[in-house]
């Protein structure tokens, strides 16, 4: 298996030769990425997979999805390999591969990381640069290059990519896998299930993001829900409520004097130490607030810091976001959707448009924004409406009916979800697990977004998982992990 890929390259003809009817196959390359702890062709080997970017035109151009082989580090391989779906949609799955080092559930497993297409290294890319470089409307400068560049915005989608990830089984002659999907790649990993089951051993979808859910319209209800039980968490400690009394009325409060008037403040880049003149207004408080409740480990450090922000130290946030305020003891937990500056915008707009936005209406989705508190309702009104804004730019085609269904399966399937988790509630994993009829629903009292790896009960299960996906999990030690640990200052 290791040097099948160079094989097949040195085998298979060119690119510009190859027919549709040749696909899927591999080419191996020497990787991409900065390597410091692992030896390329040794314990990491990477490649290209080739497939059609349109498979149901026969004249479709051929495009190239980078991936990584990770080895397994112990003396005992098994033949089956974890094939990880990394979230966004368009986040970047092969340049992260230094990350999952020594993880227990590696010892005797290959990991295959795979830039799904249009994202990463993979070609050709949907990345929009047009956001970085300032253009006047990226979203458009964005769209109009990609189609100029002959790229098929429809066909960047979870089912295209979803035959990518069979393809990739098939092209590398692996005869089971096991799928591992993160906040999107979890709706990756249900596609999968769906539509090419055969082979797949087991599977794991940590903080859900599944097809039957009307994401945009709940996002205001949702994103009010995980403040209220950020605040209702504070205050059913003894030591954080005393700390931090009315947290939730400071934190609303403090938000509408910010958007009256902006907080200023010197913040620092952690990496050149360069100071710059910054401002905090409530919206930014709030945007800010809610992706650190994606960081399991930046949880209980949140009243603190509001706290400190109510008080005009509004340095403090950026300490956080940064890691300077984290115990040293911890280390964050992998978040594809969390500070990757590596995201494709235009994959996101592609499967957010076509599978989610074009099944939703924009007058139910503010309609179900609850109009109190006054500074979340503005923040989460402008965001629900931008987004609809962006999609009827982008202008792709509806999915198919069935990117709203249910995924129904009997495939061994663990299901986790954070109860902190700001943008995939434990109510989408729940739902998801009802429809799995062999699967295993984990829910972690303290955890944001992407939670089986934040925890040494968690990373137990997710290991015998892998180990015997068919046998009980002994899941009693999510019972004893609780609350956050507040941090009190």
């Amino acid at each position: 298996m290791k040097y099948l890929a160079l094989l097949l390259a040195l085998l298979l003809p060119m690119m510009g030769t190859v027919a549709q009817d040749d696909v899927p196959f591999v080419e191996a390359t020497d990787c991409w990425m900065e390597l410091y702890d692992i030896e390329d062709g040794e314990d990491v080997e990477c490649g290209y997979l080739i497939v059609p970017e349109t498979r149901s035109d026969p004249d479709s151009p051929l495009i190239e999805l980078a991936y990584a082989i990770l080895y397994a580090y112990g003396d005992d391989p098994q033949p089956d390999p974890i094939i990880y779906l990394a979230g966004g949609p368009g986040g970047n799955a092969v340049a992260d591969v230094e990350s999952w080092l020594d993880l227990p559930y590696l010892e005797n497993r290959d990991l295959i990381l795979i830039d799904q297409r249009g994202t990463g290294y993979s070609e050709p890319t949907l990345n929009c640069p047009e956001y970085e470089d300032g253009a006047d409307d990226p979203v458009a400068e964005c769209r109009d290059r990609l189609l100029d560049e002959g790229i098929d915005l429809a066909a960047y989608n979870s089912a295209e990519s979803a035959a990518d990830i069979a393809d990739l089984a098939y092209a590398l002659e692996y005869d089971e896998y096991n799928l591992y999907g993160i906040s999107y790649g979890t709706r990756l990993a249900l596609t999968v299930m769906r539509d090419h089951p055969d082979n797949i051993r087991s599977v794991v979808i940590d903080s859900v993001y599944p097809p039957e859910v009307n994401s945009w319209e709940e996002y205001g209800p949702i994103t009010l829900g995980v403040f209220e039980t950020l605040f209702a968490g504070c205050a059913a400690d003894r030591a954080c409520n005393r700390a931090y009394p009315d947290l939730a009325e400071v934190f609303w409060e403090t938000a509408a004097r910010l958007d009256e008037e902006p907080g200023q403040y010197v913040s620092i880049d952690p990496e050149t130490g360069i100071e710059s003149d910054a401002e905090l207004t409530g919206s930014d408080l709030i945007d800010r607030v809610f992706g650190l409740l994606y960081d399991s480990v930046s949880i209980p450090y949140l009243p603190y810091v509001i706290a400190q922000v109510a008080d005009g130290r509004y340095a403090t946030l950026e300490a956080l976001e940064n890691g300077e305020l984290l115990d040293a003891n911890f280390s964050r937990p992998r978040q594809d959707d969390f500070e990757d500056v590596s995201d494709s915008e235009g994959m996101n707009l592609s499967v957010e448009c076509r599978e989610e936005l074009a099944f939703l209406d924009l007058e139910r989705a503010l309609d179900n924004v609850p109009p109190e508190p006054a500074p979340l309702y503005e923040n989460s009104t402008l965001t629900i409406e931008l987004t609809f804004d962006d999609c009827a730019i982008w202008d792709v085609p509806p999915a198919d009916d069935i990117e709203t269904e249910p995924v129904r399966s009997d495939i061994p399937t663990l299901v986790a979800g954070g109860k902190y988790d700001p943008i995939t509630p434990v109510i989408w994993a729940k739902s998801a697990a009802s429809y799995l009829s062999n699967s295993t629903l984990v829910v972690v009292t303290n955890g944001g977004h992407g939670v089986l790896e934040s925890t040494d009960c968690t990373m137990g299960i997710l290991t015998d998982f892998f180990d015997d996906p068919e046998s009980r999990l002994d899941t009693d030690c999510v019972d004893d992990i609780g609350e956050p640990d507040w941090v009190i200052e």
